[in-house]
C-alpha cells in the first residue's frame, strides 16, 4: 500500500469514531498519523518489509503496529470491525475505496439515496441521481462506476 492509501484509511477510521463520539484523543492521534503519512518523504511499506522503524513521529504503540498491518497485509481487521458497525450502502461504498470517498459522503450517499446496493448504484449514477448528492460530480461519479467495474455507462448518460 502506498502512503496516500494507509492515509486515507486512517482518516477513515478518525471520522468513523468521531460519528460514534469516540475517545478526541484517539481521534486526533489517527488524523495526525494520517497527516505525517502524507507528509513522510519515504514509503511506510517499504521500510515495514525490510523490517525498519516506521520513521513516523509521535506514533504510539498500537497505532504503530495498525499502520505495519496495513503497510504488510493491505488489510486491518480494527477497520474492518469499525465498518462491520457502519448500515450496508455505507459499508459497500466504503469498501469501493474510491479516492475522495469516505465515511461522510458515503453517508450522505446512503441517507440521500436510501438502499444501497450495486446495481442500485450503479443505476443511480446512469441517470444522473447520484450527482444530485452534495459532495459528488462527474469526477467521483466516474470514479464510483470505475471501481464497481462498469465500463458499459456512456458519458453522455452521466450528465458530465
Amino acid at each position: 500500500m502506498t502512503n496516500r492509501e494507509i492515509a486515507a484509511i486512517l482518516f477513515n477510521i478518525s471520522t468513523i469514531l468521531s460519528t460514534q463520539n469516540g475517545n478526541p484523543y484517539r481521534i486526533r492521534a489517527y488524523r495526525q498519523a494520517a497527516r505525517n503519512l502524507l507528509r513522510a518523504r519515504h514509503s511506510v511499506a517499504e521500510r515495514v518489509a525490510a523490517g525498519r522503524p516506521l520513521g513516523l513521529p509521535r506514533l504510539g504503540k498500537s497505532l504503530t503496529a495498525k499502520i505495519s498491518t496495513l503497510a504488510q497485509k493491505d488489510a486491518l481487521p480494527f477497520y474492518e470491525a469499525l465498518c462491520d458497525d457502519l448500515p450496508e450502502g455505507e459499508r459497500l461504498l466504503l469498501r469501493l475505496n474510491v479516492r475522495g470517498l469516505g465515511p461522510t459522503i458515503a453517508a450522505r450517499i446512503h441517507r440521500d439515496l436510501g438502499t444501497i446496493d450495486t446495481t442500485s448504484l450503479r443505476r443511480a449514477a446512469a441517470t444522473g441521481t447520484l450527482q444530485k448528492v452534495w459532495g459528488i460530480g462527474p469526477k467521483r461519479t466516474a470514479a464510483i462506476l470505475d471501481a464497481l467495474g462498469d465500463t458499459g455507462v456512456h458519458q453522455e448518460q452521466m450528465q458530465f
